[in-house]
């Protein structure tokens, strides 16, 4: 199993999962083996810098816990779904799966988002998910980082996300890469 972490990957829920914990756990080692060197090598004496550096640990703790809460109630499509998404997605299409992306106001779970040269378009990991507001958000935001000429559809239907897949040919384009990058940069 591989741990290479790619934000929209297959598996990249999962991954990111373990990542959180395993860094949670070894600065939280850290901090401890820290603070307790400070208090051997000071006689048992907690005013010390060692004691400062073991507290500074906390905020990347805490940064950590806080993604970890976010993607905690998500959970990544199984590979027989993503195998059959992707043998129906145009060679040409970039296919990106297991995303919690977040707002300012929610937390927002997409099995799927297929970007297309000129189409976004998405299925929704969790049912009773905000679809106009998921549609909109992706629409501003591609919008307010000059990324035009896309239409966004995001639909809580697997067989509607299915109906919305173009099945013309087109090229890939420089602009729908940039739309994935961005779109990348959303995923937590």
């Amino acid at each position: 199993m591989s741990f290479e972490l790619e934000r929209g990957s297959f598996g990249y829920i999962r991954k990111r999962k373990i990542r959180l914990i395993v860094m949670m756990l070894a600065l939280m080692l850290a901090a401890a083996v820290i603070f307790i060197t400070g208090l051997l090598l000071n006689k048992y004496d907690k005013a010390n810098i060692c004691t400062v550096l073991a507290v500074l640990f906390v905020l990347p703790i805490a940064k950590f816990l806080v993604i970890y809460i976010v993607i905690f109630p998500y959970k990544g499509v199984s590979e027989e779904l993503y195998e059959k998404t992707k043998s129906i997605v145009n060679d040409n299409a970039v296919l990106m799966t297991d995303m919690v992306i977040t707002s300012p106001d929610k937390s927002m779970h997409l099995d799927f988002i297929v970007i297309t040269d000129n189409q976004v378009i998405g299925v929704t990991g969790k049912k009773k998910q905000d679809v106009k507001y998921i549609e909109d958000y992706l629409k501003n935001s591609l919008k307010e980082n000059k990324i035009e000429g896309f239409t966004v559809k995001i639909t809580d239907d697997r067989k509607q996300f299915e109906k919305y897949l173009p099945d013309r040919e087109f090229e890939k384009t420089d602009r729908q890469d940039e739309c994935f990058r961005y779109i990348r940069t959303l995923v937590v």
